[in-house]
């Protein structure tokens, strides 16, 4: 399978989502990835780390794919990295990510960047969250 789903940890501890993304990816492994990241499933609401650095070709039919996983007004997005290093990949990746029209998407050439920036936008959003508070005893 040309993506290969697995849970891991962002260096602050947190969970995340990694795709490792090889050979020719088409329309049926790009819905297989839809599956597993929206909502409904195993991967959902978690940061995303997808690694193509094998990836030969994405066929058109995959695109529409993840162009539709993108603008679909239902789907929450998750902090995505995608590193790739291949030009004509990056140019596709470019592209598609320009149509999402947000800046919870991000390219990058190297993993060590990518996760640097997905672990920093973690840790943002839990210095954003409101401290919980545990319930006092009465007495």
């Amino acid at each position: 399978m040309p993506i290969q789903i697995a849970g891991f940890r962002l260096p602050s501890g947190a969970e995340g989502v990694r795709g490792d993304w090889t050979g020719v990816v088409a329309k049926e492994d790009a819905e297989a990835w839809g599956q597993q990241v929206l909502p409904g499933g195993r991967f959902h609401g978690l940061p995303i780390l997808a690694v193509g650095l094998g990836v030969d070709r994405l066929t058109a039919e995959a695109r529409s794919v993840f162009v539709q996983l993108g603008t679909d007004t239902t789907r929450t997005r998750n902090w995505m990295a995608v590193v790739i290093i291949n030009p004509v990949i990056r140019v596709t990746a470019n592209f598609i990510l320009r149509i999402y029209k947000t800046k919870k998407m991000r390219l990058f050439a190297s993993e060590e960047d990518a996760v640097r920036w997905l672990d920093e936008r973690v840790r943002e959003d839990a210095a954003r969250l409101p401290e919980t508070r545990q319930p006092v005893a009465p007495g």
